[in-house]
Parts: C-alpha cells; sequence; structure tokens
C-alpha cells in the first residue's frame, strides 16, 4: 500500500490537473468552475500530497483543522455547500481512478489491499467532508 500513495503523492500535481478538468466538466459545478485555477488547484494537490499522513491518522486534529477552514473558506468565497461536498467527492474519484489505472493491483493479494485502501480513502474523503461541512456553517469565532 505504501507504492500506491506513494504514487499518488509524486503525482500529486498531475492529480490535481486532472480533478480540475473533471471539475470544469462537471455539471452543477459552475460556481466552483468560475474560480481561480491556482485557488483550487494548491488546496487539492496539498490534499494528495500528504494523503499517506491522512489515511494513517483519519481523525487527526490537523485534518480536521485543515477542512474546517476549507469549508470556511469556500462559504466566504459564497460557494454553495452542494459545489463543496462535489468538489471533494470528485477529488476521492480522481484519486481512485487514478490508481486503478496504474495497475498495481494484479493478483488477489494485491486486490485485498487495494480493497483495504479503497475503504481507507473513503473514510478519509467522508471525514473531509464532514469537517469542510462543520466549517461552512462555523462563524470566524468558531462558534456554530
Amino acid at each position: 500500500m505504501n507504492t500506491v500513495i506513494g504514487v499518488v503523492e509524486r503525482n500529486a500535481g498531475k492529480l490535481a490537473e486532472r480533478w480540475l478538468e473533471r471539475l470544469h466538466k462537471e455539471a452543477g459545478m459552475e460556481d466552483y468552475a468560475r474560480e481561480p485555477a491556482p485557488f483550487l488547484l494548491d488546496h487539492v494537490r496539498d490534499a494528495y500530497q500528504e494523503i499517506g499522513t491522512y489515511l494513517d491518522q483519519p481523525r487527526h486534529q490537523v485534518i480536521a483543522e485543515h477542512f474546517r477552514a476549507t469549508g470556511m473558506r469556500r462559504r466566504e468565497r459564497g460557494l454553495p455547500l452542494a459545489e463543496v461536498i462535489r468538489a471533494v467527492q470528485l477529488a476521492r474519484t480522481v484519486l481512485w481512478q487514478y490508481v486503478i489505472e496504474q495497475g498495481i493491483f494484479d493478483s488477489t493479494v494485491n486486490l485485498y489491499q487495494a480493497l483495504n485502501l479503497y475503504r481507507q480513502i473513503v473514510t478519509f474523503f467522508d471525514q473531509a467532508v464532514l469537517y469542510a461541512v462543520e466549517g461552512y456553517f462555523e462563524t470566524a469565532s468558531g462558534e456554530p
């Protein structure tokens, strides 16, 4: 699994670009699509670059703070919550499609590892959505 995570982290820029392309094609993402590309790419690339740390500690406070702050920033920029959630979902989809394209999981043992990794990725992105929603509804003082 470390091999897969290393591939993802090393290719974070490529994955972020794929995410942005997918976002621009996605129906219902018009507000997000109008945001400056560097603003969007930096955040997604950073998340991909640190995915190993996130998967090792899915409930880590740094992750919670990161995605709560993301939710707050997206609300401040006037982005609809539905688009914020969909953007996180797209990041998960792009990551998993890339992992599959790499052909790393070609045996029964590797398939078991793939399923375990997928479970971890889904859990991480579910937590990211939860924290982003919490942040979206927080005030600047940290109160809901």
